[in-house]
């Protein structure tokens, strides 16, 4: 039996181990669900799972690796038919590549193109300089309304409170204005941050702004940022609420078990507190009131003052209440209602919403329904998209960009799975943007999964916006041959009959070479064996770190997709000069208002909607979040709150 035949074997052997964890995780008995915890679906876990997805993902990861439990979390999340379930298992996937993405920060895999340069944070998205027909909509030099500078009265007094308001009420404005009264003001002391991926600690005033999502807390940033002063002041004071916390993997022994069991925690805690003196939580809606806000509560010092702040009109919490329940029950509310004017036809539509209003159509914000009355099937219909979105590339609007322009615009859908979901409309998308470039494909194929990919291509990878910067083979993979690179292979993975091929023989420069293995070394490696990708991927974040790509797992549904479009739940906390919203009718349970208005919100100037309008009203006029006033809101919003249980808010 020769070398190359058993490292062939070791290597099927351990891929069919993990397949089988796979399956074993998905093959729950259909008594065991309860529908009022997604998580309970894991077979796992015999109908008793954890109901917080810190707790599932720490389980999951103790017993299959990161790889295997993304795949298990991507596989629920796609089969998922309410959008509370797909927004639970959202969470539990982000947060386990999150902490899979920190762990290979320390193994060295990804790193610093400015190793010495502080000025960037590694968390932070890729923010170019807006050229022509890019507006903010985060600005400056505003004066203060009433309701603003009460919220700013608060803030002086010490007083912790609760910020909310819709769309363009000024909630952004009014955190920065209090935050610069505080500094300039000396009101803030210092304190330490330590930044998720350098490994370092650095002093910084003592006030941290959180978000849930890291693509929320990087659209907060650059917010916060916008202000030269604020900017320098507080250039690592905003982050994800898990890197304030600094959670990170560890081993703990099991006494009642009486084994050494995994786990997922956070490094701040009650013996080990926060040294900030205020704090300020940013889509405070998203955050459980029964797991995560305990976590941070420990860790918090004495007499911290918190702003609390979210949307109410934009998708509810998940499952179960969320802290901002508890914080309207407790503190008092700044209710921001006042629209400012001219602020364009995006927010005066997304009003129109929220009092349950037909939109108005405009040059920028169009709706296109197409003429025939009835609606294409889907395979039909993501075609006609295609065609209609590469057409839009070579029409320039009026605004001097295209009428689609690949770089700075956003397709929303509302599933993943289907033709008309993310996944396949990324690979349409990416199929003409590759043609105009001439750009060489290769076929990576990562487990079971082929990804048809090139070099200049728009990923996203752990939530995180990115552009391929090389693809090379893998020399630790052994599994089947990809097909040969060129400029004929589609992002399908067909060869188009009648293109120059142009193929790419660099592949082949990467055959294996068994020379070097080591049956030795394979059998005393620690820990789990990732299962390798056919090729590695270099991804370059455009903030002075790159990452290279080359295990199986990094290119999982949760950690890695193509980045042109994305769900509504994905799309949350960040802004794009222009959204394409696509409405399909086999989507139409997850189409109701706060989605609707979470999805036209995130464009900052422009709105297009291709759909029939049958699926618009129903949209419309389908609330999750019944009545008009505050009363009314917060009647609704905190119906579900369990009187007997005590969540504190303050210490």
């Amino acid at each position: 039996m020769n070398f190359k035949y058993l490292t062939l074997v070791k290597r099927m052997a351990e891929m069919n181990e993990q397949m089988n964890a796979i399956q074993a995780a998905l093959s729950a008995p259909q008594e065991a669900y309860n529908p009022y915890n997604p998580y309970n679906k894991i077979s796992l876990f015999n109908g008793n799972a954890p109901r917080n997805y810190i707790d599932t993902a720490s389980t999951l990861v103790g017993s299959m690796g990161y790889e295997a439990s993304i795949q298990v979390a991507d596989s629920f999340g796609g089969k998922a038919t309410t959008s509370e379930e797909m927004k639970a298992w959202s969470d539990l996937s982000e947060f386990i590549a999150e902490m899979y993405e920190q762990t290979k920060i320390k193994e060295g895999k990804i790193h610093s193109v400015k190793k010495d340069d502080l000025s960037s944070d590694p968390d932070d998205e890729n923010v170019p300089e807006a050229p022509k027909g890019i507006q903010e909509s985060f600005a400056l030099n505003i004066v203060l309304n009433e309701k603003q500078r009460a919220a700013e009265e608060f803030a002086f007094a010490g007083k912790s409170f609760c910020l909310i308001g819709p769309a363009g009420s000024g909630k952004t404005t009014t955190q920065r204005a209090v935050s610069k009264a505080m500094l300039n003001s000396g009101s803030l002391d210092t304190t330490t941050f330590k930044v998720q991926g350098l490994g370092i600690t650095v002093s910084a005033p003592s006030i941290a702004f959180c978000a849930y999502t890291r693509r929320a807390a990087g659209n907060l940033r650059k917010a916060i940022h916008k202000d030269p002063e604020l900017e320098e002041a507080f250039r690592h004071n905003v982050m994800t609420i898990h890197a304030l916390l600094e959670y990170q993997p560890e081993y703990y022994f099991d006494q009642v078990e009486g084994k050494e069991k995994f786990r997922f925690a956070p490094k701040r805690h009650a013996n080990n507190p926060l040294t900030i003196t205020h704090l300020v939580i940013e889509e405070a809606s998203q955050i459980g009131a029964y797991d995560l806000w305990q976590k941070l509560y420990d860790a918090l010092p004495e007499n911290v003052q918190i702003i609390f702040i979210g949307d109410i009109n934009q998708l509810p919490p998940a499952f179960g209440p969320s802290i901002l329940n508890y914080a309207l029950m407790q503190l008092p509310i700044v209710e921001l209602t006042e629209v400012y004017r001219n602020q364009g036809i995006v927010l005066e539509n997304a009003h129109h919403v929220l009092k349950g209003e037909m939109i108005e159509e405009d040059k920028d914000f169009r709706i296109i329904s197409g003429k025939k009355p009835t609606q294409l099937g889907q395979e039909q219909m993501s075609i006609v998209t295609y065609k209609l979105l590469k057409a839009m590339t070579e029409s320039i609007g009026d605004d001097g960009l295209p009428e689609y322009s690949i770089e700075h615009d956003m397709v929303l859908a509302s599933f993943n799975v289907q033709p008309m979901g993310t996944d396949n409309m990324n690979n349409w998308i990416a199929q003409f943007a590759g043609e105009k470039r001439d750009a060489v494909v290769h076929e990576v194929i990562a487990g079971f999964k082929k990804h048809y990919l090139a070099v200049g291509d728009k990923v996203m990878v752990n939530k995180r916006d990115g552009i391929i910067k090389d693809i090379f083979r893998n020399p630790d993979y052994h599994g089947k041959e990809p097909q040969i690179a060129g400029k004929d292979l589609s992002r399908f993975g067909h060869r188009m009959v009648g293109k120059d091929a142009d193929i790419s023989f660099e592949d082949l420069e990467g055959t294996l070479d068994y020379s070097s293995f080591s049956l030795e070394q394979l059998e005393n490696e620690k820990g789990e064996r990732k299962q390798q990708a056919s090729h590695c991927v270099v991804v370059d974040y455009g903030d002075g770190l790159e990452e290279e790509l080359s295990a199986a797992g990094d290119f999982g549904p949760a950690a890695f997709s193509l980045g042109h479009c994305l769900t509504v739940y994905k799309a949350q906390g960040s802004e794009w000069r222009k959204v394409i919203f696509l409405m399909h009718k086999d989507h139409s349970v997850l189409l109701f208002r706060e989605a609707f208005y979470t999805a036209i919100t995130r464009a900052r100037t422009k709105v297009d909607i291709i759909s029939k309008m049958f699926l618009i009203e129903k949209a419309i006029k389908s609330p999750r979040i019944k009545g008009n006033t505050l009363k009314d809101k917060l009647a609704f919003f905190n119906s579900g709150i369990n009187d007997t249980v005590d969540v504190r808010i303050l210490k």
